[in-house]
């Protein structure tokens, strides 16, 4: 879902573009929805691997039946727990996702050009403090 109109009007996140006549007025408004029909595989495990360190994996692949049956797209986060001491808590991960519906742009020689899809990664890191009152 788009909820901006001019986000929409672009095809901002893989919604229909607005069309535009001859002069650039709006002759028919983007579409602020995008409605998909696919096949659906998601994993989950959580295991203790040592004493105070958890590994959290989770994975889910999507192909579209519609839209280029066969082609998946990933969203794969892996995350570990760590408890340090009695009030130092920690966790690291990382966080990967690739859709191919979703195209990159490059500006080239003045002009922005659609390159095509790419790997998104993040990488998590977190200290935190714990105190039970």
């Amino acid at each position: 879902m788009v909820l901006d109109q001019t986000l929409a009007n672009q095809g901002a996140f893989g919604v229909q573009k607005a069309i535009y006549d001859t002069n650039g007025n709006v002759i028919v408004e983007g579409s602020k929805s995008k409605t998909e029909i696919g096949f659906l595989v998601t994993n989950y495990y959580k295991k203790e691997v040592i004493k105070n360190i958890t590994l959290e994996n989770r994975l889910n692949l999507y192909s579209d039946y519609i839209n280029n049956f066969g082609n998946v797209d990933v969203d794969w986060e892996l995350k570990f727990d760590l408890i340090v001491n009695q009030y130092v808590r920690a966790n690291i991960g990382s966080h990967v996702i690739y859709d191919d519906d979703i195209k990159a742009k490059k500006e080239i020689n003045g002009t922005q050009t659609i390159i095509g899809s790419k790997i998104q990664l993040k990488q998590i890191l977190g200290v935190g403090l714990a105190y039970a009152f």
